[in-house]
């Protein structure tokens, strides 16, 4: 796996995209752990089915009506889900997921005032709905009355106060973190009333304050900077803490007093499995049901287990193509962008250089998110167009040559990028080979990030082309999380956030030097409307822009695969495998009897 050096940054991208998606999982087996979790699996199993009681000694039996009256159909309750734990988790600390494994326990064992649903869109929890002051610096936001934390004790909004200022107060090492500082004050002026006070009108609040609420009871007085959650473990999740055995396993038992209704299921077990292929051969016999899998053992899968529920999701972060729009760079003129974009037939090259894992994209926001607004360009490869391109911009073919020339000066240009990505590397030269049948010459420039690529998002911006990605880790930049996710993408491509100088010391992200008007105009509205689909129209021609104007030509985001049984299902239908978010409704979940 590559390195991961990360830019001191208030912002949640990170140029530093690792080839692997998922958490490689441990050299090594289950080991003695995993015989110790399969017969804990065993004894769930074969308490899944609620014993009937029996008639008390010396009370005879209520005779059956002779006409039952009618009844509501009886929901499907009982059974235990177990999930694959590709790594133990030993520390828990319950607004910092690092890994996948942590993002899923937190997600059943707490609850925030907002939640994502499967599109990934902000929906009331704790908050059963809020308002916002005209100028948008103050929400107050009504919480349920239902809510209770694990020991019986009721959610107040002193819970709430109590979370938000311990972790405004927490160094700011995170975007999470540093998103909560836009926080001026946060109070509560009754049991079922916050009011959180802003620096300025910020839409993106909504998707923080899915932080997990946290008793103020159990947790007062503690640091929450040395907190291992798993000392205190009190949320108001639809799940519980049941058992915790290092190394094996985490069993979780249903909240019977979950506002939302207790869950169907009695029980979901992690069971901790760092091999994928052991993960796998589990998922085939039923000791697991449900794995997320490193991208060739989830391929194999679906082609040899058509018993099983198969799907993918796509990786939080995506790579791309990027220009260096400055004035005297080549690749300033749209019309070479333009004519190098009509060149890559995109769906072949990502094919062929990610093994068929990626997935071609059309903007920065998450596939299948209710930001993808706009989706990957449907033109084809248009070569003659292309080189009319160049010839109207005035790169012209000598008579006797191959590569292009303007005013004395040949059409080359370097291409950036990661040595130690294999996958990269590939696309870069099936880039650069694409470009050679328009006269364009595109050097591969494979280089270490370190000590070469990194140089080049900072002043003096010198590269004409680099493939790079983002991960979008909020919770923990270097890991990309879906925990607190938001399309916003101001950072990336609003003209305020292009270095100025050499006065200027702000850790700055767009580094292509992007500026459009109407661009900016429209990011700055998204991060301020707070009605979504005002916002999500904001989003949209933000978005129309960028793919109109190419300062990004955007190539893919990785697929992640995940597994289930064809026993699992919900109240809603099918469990939808393509969002990551696809526990969003687990209280609704349950086990059929077949297979």
């Amino acid at each position: 796996m590559s390195s991961r050096i990360f830019p001191v940054s208030n912002s949640h991208l990170s140029p530093v995209h690792s080839t692997p998606v998922l958490r490689l999982p441990l050299r090594r087996l289950f080991g003695v752990s995993t015989f110790v979790a399969i017969a804990l699996l065993g004894v769930l199993v074969a308490c899944g089915a609620p014993e009937q009681p029996a008639t008390p000694a010396g009370v005879s039996p209520m005779p059956a009506p002779t006409t039952a009256p009618p009844t509501a159909t009886a929901l499907p309750r009982g059974g235990n889900l177990t999930i694959r734990l590709a790594a133990d988790v030993a520390e828990l600390r319950p607004w910092h997921p690092r890994t996948r494994g942590e993002e899923q326990l937190i997600a059943l064992l707490y609850s925030g005032l907002t939640r994502l649903d499967g599109t990934l869109a902000p929906q009331p929890d704790l908050a059963a709905g809020w308002t916002a002051s005209a100028d948008g610096r103050t929400i107050t936001l009504t919480l349920r009355h239902d809510a209770v934390w694990h020991d019986g004790q009721p959610v107040t909004a002193d819970d709430v106060v109590f979370t938000l200022n311990e972790l405004r107060a927490l160094e700011p090492t995170t975007a999470l973190l540093a998103g909560l500082r836009r926080m001026t004050e946060v109070t509560a002026p009754a049991t079922d009333t916050v009011v959180v006070r802003l620096d300025e009108r910020y839409a993106p609040i909504f998707s923080l304050l899915t932080a997990p609420v946290l008793p103020r009871h159990a947790l007062s007085g503690r640091s929450l900077a040395d907190l291992n959650a798993w000392e205190a473990p009190v949320g108001s999740g639809p799940f519980r803490l049941e058992r915790r055995e290092p190394g094996t396993a985490i069993t979780l038992a249903a909240n019977q007093s979950f506002y939302r209704g207790a869950p169907l299921l009695d029980r979901v077990v992690f069971v901790v499995a760092p091999d994928a292929q052991v993960a796998a051969s589990a998922l085939q016999n039923g000791q697991l049901l449900l794995a997320e899998l490193p991208w060739s053992e989830g391929r194999a899968l679906t082609e040899t287990m058509p018993m099983l529920q198969t799907g993918a999701y796509a990786e939080n972060g995506y790579y791309f193509l990027a220009f260096n729009l400055r004035p005297n760079r080549i690749f300033s003129d749209l019309r070479l962008r333009e004519a190098l974009a009509l060149t890559i037939d995109l769906p072949r090259m990502i094919r062929e250089a990610t093994n068929g894992q990626g997935m071609i994209i059309g903007n920065s926001a998450a596939p299948g998110s209710w930001a993808d607004l706009t989706p990957p360009s449907t033109t084809t490869v248009d070569l003659d167009r292309a080189r009319a391109l160049l010839d109207e911009a005035g790169w012209r073919l000598p008579s006797d040559g191959v590569v292009r020339q303007k005013d004395g000066v040949t059409l080359t240009a370097q291409l950036f990028v990661r040595a130690d990505d294999p996958r990269r590397v590939r696309a870069a030269e099936l880039i650069a080979g694409a470009a050679e049948q328009i006269g364009m010459d595109i050097v591969v420039q494979p280089a270490d990030f370190a000590t070469v690529i990194r140089s080049k998002y900072a002043p003096p911006y010198d590269f004409d082309m680099l493939l790079g990605s983002w991960i979008n880790g909020v919770a923990d930049p270097t890991f990309g999380d879906y925990a607190y996710y938001d399309p916003d993408d101001f950072a990336l491509f609003h003209s305020s956030q292009i270095n100025q100088g050499v006065a200027d010391t702000r850790p700055v992200l767009n580094f292509v030097g992007f500026s459009d008007p109407v661009y900016d105009d429209q990011a700055g509205a998204a991060r301020q409307l707070y009605d979504l689909t005002e916002r999500a129209q904001a989003i949209r021609r933000a978005q129309e822009r960028v793919a109109l104007l190419r300062p990004y030509l955007f190539l893919w985001t990785d697929r992640l695969p995940v597994a289930c049984s064809a026993r699992l299902t919900t109240l809603d239908g099918p469990i939808n495998l393509a969002t990551p978010n696809y526990l969003w409704n687990i209280e609704r979940w349950y086990v059929t009897g077949e297979g």
